[in-house]
């Protein structure tokens, strides 16, 4: 069948998951489907998932993953060169959906999902880090870098950006979304996109979330983590309440940093909430320097932020068996990226 009837039949299917089911199930159909014709390349067996209590409150936690099959998504899941005859756009970008038609061998099919802001094409993750592990990527071909840096010609503007992130958020209250920005976690910087994961059903909190939070000192600011590895900035409230304060904090935020905002990236972070319809989002400011936790290994993106460090490689496999991996590692692993909210 002609890859763009495909496109279209299964969003015309998708769309009627939607009204009946809301995003969450068209997102679920989405998974059913891709792994149905063999794209997701992960059932996510192999995954172990170990939990660790702090020493003195049991109540935090932080978490590890093991998970072996993600070290294969750096050489890729289809073609790296056009066949003949095949136009290449924006340098073979794995998130142009006139790329991923060649590359994916016409597997990969997107649901479109439009937004405030911007349309975005949900791609599943061909190398999971969780069930349901969707890419959400602008349908334009924009920079993931974003606005605050004037390194970042042509990204979207900071309210339209968290608008965009909250709304998703409220939408699929049962998952978390990331914005993740160049060197604090984006693996493909070139192009605006969103990550979003379900939620475990055997643990639904992430460490942050369990984490205490000091009350705003000023009207639409944030609450402040009290005792977390890394400074984390936190707003609750309806998704544009949320946007407009965190938009006009962060702009404040960046002016105050002037004199290192090149130096800077960050993490956001955005949850629903399913009792009232509210959200959370979280601001991890990050210095572009100090993307990993191990070396040349060990991305720290907003999972990571959260509280799960995702370790795929063997070296790391034997940390594990080794058993000195604990509390204090994941928190001291965390801390090695933490950035100053405000440069002293």
């Amino acid at each position: 069948m002609d890859y763009d009837r495909s496109w279209s039949e299964l969003n015309e299917r998708l769309r009627e998951a939607e009204t009946g089911g809301g995003l969450t199930a068209a997102l679920a159909e989405l998974e059913r489907h891709q792994r149905d014709n063999g794209f997701i390349r992960d059932d996510l067996s192999d995954l172990q998932r170990h939990t660790y209590h702090h020493p003195t409150d049991p109540v935090l936690t932080f978490r590890i993953q093991y998970n072996p099959k993600r070290a294969l998504r750096f050489s890729g899941a289809g073609l790296s060169t056009p066949p003949d005859n095949t136009e290449s756009l924006n340098n073979g970008c794995f998130l142009c959906r006139q790329n991923i038609r060649w590359q994916q061998h016409q597997l990969q099919v997107g649901f479109e999902v439009k937004l405030t802001g911007d349309a975005y094409n949900a791609l599943m993750n061909p190398f999971p880090l969780f069930p349901n592990h969707v890419v959400f990527a602008a349908t334009e071909h924009i920079p993931q870098a974003w606005p605050m840096t004037k390194k970042a010609n042509g990204g979207r503007k900071l309210p339209v950006l968290l608008r965009d992130l909250c709304e998703l958020a409220s939408r699929l209250p049962g998952h978390v979304a990331f914005y993740n920005g160049v060197d604090a976690g984006a693996s493909i910087p070139g192009h605006l996109h969103f990550q979003v994961m379900r939620r475990l059903y055997t643990e639904p909190l992430f460490p942050l979330e369990q984490q205490v939070f000091e009350l705003p000192h000023e009207d639409g600011g944030p609450e402040m983590a009290v005792d977390y590895p890394v400074e984390v900035a936190l707003w609750r409230g309806s998704v544009a309440r949320v946007a407009d304060d965190a938009s006009r904090w962060v702009a404040s935020w960046a002016e105050r940093n002037r004199s290192r905002i090149d130096m800077l990236s960050c993490n956001f972070i955005a949850a629903g909430h399913v009792a009232d319809g509210d959200i959370s989002l979280y601001f991890v400011p990050r210095l572009r320097a100090r993307a990993r936790w191990n070396g040349n290994h060990g991305l720290v993106g907003g999972l990571e932020l959260l509280g799960e460090l995702v370790l795929s490689t063997d070296e790391e496999r034997g940390l594990l068996d080794s058993g000195l991996i604990d509390y204090g590692f994941v928190e001291n692993a965390l801390r090695s990226v933490r950035t100053p909210m405000f440069a002293s």
